[in-house]
């Protein structure tokens, strides 16, 4: 197991720093703000001689963004200022340098430390410890020691360092539906710190009854493929902009169409900008490995969700591309 603290102690000693900034993805969820901002209240009560600066993209989930605006400590969505000085970063719940937020303070940072949980990770940065789980929040607790974690959920009001480690499990989750043995034993831990879990539970749905009735529409329009295996929504950007539809209230659908006992993959392929498409990848992780999908096309993540932002003129024949490289990494799976 990763022992933070001796890699951080030693790190800034090394490199005689004053200075950290935590950086997560782009479009960040609760995942990456948990592990962010955990680890920022987890220095600054410990660690105490440091400036700690967490950033994070201001397109972060309506949910966790509501937790973090609460914050009593840090203003995660301003851009950290290093006065011109030699500092530290830490990366979290980041696969890949394309997909960070703050890419530029990355480059020039003196030292870093990488926790992520992606099988996707390319292995960047001075210290890399990334370790496949259900949420990059779930490895952060584990690498924490355990008495000053305590001792920084104790020092300071909501939303605390305990908070945030529960905030990112519970999201990347799915308000604890791929919870095991391990992660329960953890959350039984945080509780004990003095989580509100029903609180908590708030960030996972922040819908008003026009989302609802927006996300209806969207999943009437599905469509089934592949002897009816997958089905998948498109939204170009006409029609996301007549409709008034957000790339948040879209992204679930994924996930909707998923769960469904007669779908072993849903999708979603949202054009964020002209010839721009996002695209979200939601399955069991048995039929099909949607990392493994994604990483042909340049995307990934996890073996039952995974993303890809892919640049095109003609997205149906990416769409193709996609439906094709499915039929054929499944061809052998008994259906």
């Amino acid at each position: 197991m990763f022992n933070f603290d001796s890699t951080f102690k030693e790190m800034m000693q090394s490199h005689n720093l004053g200075t950290v900034i935590i950086l997560g993805h782009m479009n960040p969820d609760g995942d990456a703000a948990g592990s962010v901002m955990s680890l920022a209240h987890y220095i600054h009560v410990n660690y105490p001689q440091y400036k700690v600066m967490p950033y994070l993209a201001e397109t972060l989930e309506r949910g966790p963004k509501k937790l973090v605006l609460e914050d009593k400590v840090f203003t995660p969505f301003e851009k950290p200022d290093t006065d011109g000085k030699p500092y530290c970063v830490i990366v979290c719940d980041n696969a890949t340098l394309k997909r960070m937020v703050g890419l530029e303070y990355f480059r020039a940072a003196a030292a870093s430390i990488v926790v992520d949980h992606h099988a996707s990770n390319e292995g960047y940065g001075d210290v890399n410890w990334t370790k496949v789980s259900e949420a990059c929040a779930e490895n952060v607790y584990h690498m924490l020691d355990k008495d000053l974690l305590r001792k920084a959920a104790e020092a300071e009001t909501h939303p605390t360092a305990a908070d945030y480690i529960y905030l990112g499990i519970l999201h990347d989750t799915g308000a604890m539906a791929r919870a095991n043995r391990g992660i329960l034993l953890a959350l039984s831990d945080l509780l004990s710190m003095g989580v509100d879990h029903q609180e908590l539970m708030k960030t996972m749905n922040c819908d008003t009854l026009d989302i609802l009735n927006k996300r209806g529409e969207l999943v009437r329009s599905a469509k089934r493929v592949l002897d009816g295996n997958v089905a998948y929504v498109m939204i170009n950007e006409k029609e996301r902009d007549e409709k008034k539809i957000e790339y948040e209230d879209f992204r679930k659908i994924g996930s909707i169409l998923r769960d469904c006992e007669d779908i072993k993959l849903g999708f979603t392929m949202y054009e964020e900008s002209k010839n721009v498409w996002r695209c979200s990848f939601r399955s069991d992780g048995k039929w099909i490995d949607v990392n493994e999908l994604l990483q042909f096309f340049g995307g990934g993540g996890h073996v039952s969700a995974a993303g890809l932002k892919y640049r095109t003129d003609n997205v149906e024949d990416l769409k193709k591309q996609i439906l094709d490289r499915v039929a054929e990494m499944t061809a052998t799976v008994k259906r």
